[in-house]
């Protein structure tokens, strides 16, 4: 077979960390398919560490110094997915797409409640309200 005779089709897509769900959907329904292949992203570290605050993702725990915080489920992603995108400014919409993954436009008070829970248990130092815009990671 001549290099000639193999024709193929590139697709190459860039999203907005906060679109990570569509790639995510993208990826799922590619996967399987004979003829398809492609890269993933480089494999994200184990261990998130910032001062005071630890995230093991693979054991899906926090350390603040050094002492086991119990997070529920939305509450450890939710803060995962700030510390993932240190000082960005993203959006409650956003940040429920991402660890919810259901439309933003449901969120209601649901990232405001979990928030607030992990300022309770970490601290106030680590996730910053901007008036209007949604939250940041300070750590």
């Amino acid at each position: 077979m001549r290099g000639d005779d193999i024709i193929g089709k590139i697709l190459i897509l860039t999203f907005a960390d906060s679109e990570e769900h569509i790639v995510n959907k993208i990826l799922t329904e590619v996967e399987g398919e004979t003829g398809m292949e492609y890269i993933q992203n480089p494999q994200s570290p184990s261990v998130l560490t910032f001062p005071g605050l630890e995230i093991r993702i693979h054991e899906q725990a926090i350390y603040h110094n050094g002492i086991l915080i119990p997070l529920t489920h939305h509450e450890f992603f939710t803060l995962l997915y700030l510390a993932e995108h240190p000082s960005w400014v993203l959006s409650q919409s956003a940040i429920y797409e991402a660890v919810w993954k259901e439309p933003g436009d449901r969120c209601g008070s649901a990232v405001v409640n979990v928030v607030s829970q992990i300022r309770r248990k970490i601290g106030e130092g680590y996730i910053e309200k901007v008036v209007g815009s949604g939250y940041r990671f300070v750590g």
